[in-house]
């Protein structure tokens, strides 16, 4: 099958890419920027790619009359941005999150594509006072830039695909940790697992701010990538919005206490009166139970296991 993926050069786009073609997908990888060398040696030959900018619809429309996918994943999106730089980019955020969506959907009308996920972000939700895991009807709240333009994003999509009888998917990503996260010009925040694992293998001290038990909902980026594939490639979808996550909380100290497991040396101070560079929820982790029962998924990692995988690939970066 061949699949177009926008974005895919980008952190999560490119795990997806590298797993769909691991399964023997032609896979048309499509993004502003071209990969660097390190990227092409990981997701492999088969994997092929395009330059786009989804902002462009003219681009946007001749990329799919000429790559003929028969499923597309649109991932491209400038993700979420310090509160400090959302005046500087918020249009920008806004053109390329919303109009490149329906850049994309329009090109997808026109090329006969089979189906089209949209990804999108569990900071749609916002914040919520009950911290239980967070299913796919409740109420979405966004807060911020990003999390507004990725909420309006999916709805226009959704109803765009009702007026033109698309196929369409949405999938709502906890917060992905794993290989090549790094900032490409869309993604300027980067995680804090991201950050503390490159620290403790470096031996280097953490300083971490904000309460210890401040919670997240990390989830391996393999595992995202299975679960983005699995709405993919159904061969039916009972529904048409999924979260996408490993189904359960972790707060900071537990995050540190499994990193202290896997790198016994690691040093960090917890000033719990300094304000964290990293969010933190302030909802439950994203329930995953709809995946689970709809399309037999379920991810193959937990926290210590992602975190060895992921420390396992650091360590042979130059």
């Amino acid at each position: 099958m061949t699949i177009l993926i926008t974005g895919a050069t980008g952190f999560v786009m490119s795990g997806l890419a590298r797993h769909l073609a691991g399964r023997g997908h032609a896979v048309v990888a499509a993004d502003l920027h071209l990969p660097e060398p390190a990227l092409r040696g990981y997701l492999g030959a088969a994997v092929t790619f395009r330059q786009l900018d989804v902002a462009d619809p003219s681009a946007v429309r001749a990329l799919l009359a000429d790559v003929r996918p028969e499923r597309v994943v649109h991932g491209a999106a400038i993700t979420a941005i310090p509160a400090d730089a959302e005046r500087d980019r918020f249009v920008e955020t806004t053109q390329v999150n919303v109009i490149g969506t329906l850049h994309v959907l329009d090109a997808v009308r026109r090329s006969g594509v089979e189906r089209t996920v949209v990804v999108s972000s569990g900071s749609v939700y916002g914040a919520r006072p009950d911290m239980t895991p967070v299913v796919e009807d409740d109420v979405a709240q966004p807060q911020g830039v990003y999390p507004i333009t990725k909420w309006a994003a999916e709805a226009l999509a959704r109803r765009y695909a009702v007026i033109h009888g698309l196929e369409l998917a949405v999938v709502r990503l906890a917060s992905p940790f794993g290989p090549f996260e790094r900032d490409t010009g869309s993604r300027p925040l980067l995680s804090a697992i991201h950050a503390w694992t490159r620290a403790a293998l470096r031996g280097e001290s953490v300083r971490v701010g904000g309460p210890p038990t401040a919670l997240r909902d990390p989830i391996y980026i393999d595992d995202v990538a299975a679960g983005i594939a699995a709405v993919l490639l159904a061969d039916r979808l009972p529904h048409d919005v999924y979260n996408v996550g490993w189904g359960r909380g972790v707060t900071t100290a537990e995050t540190l206490a499994a990193l202290t497991r896997l790198v016994p040396a690691m040093k960090f101070e917890l000033v719990p009166d300094e304000p964290s560079r990293w969010p933190s929820l302030v909802r439950g982790p994203l329930s995953v139970e709809r995946l689970r029962q709809d399309l037999a998924w379920t991810p193959a990692y937990d926290l210590d296991s992602g975190l060895a995988a992921y420390a396992a690939w650091l360590r042979q970066q130059p």
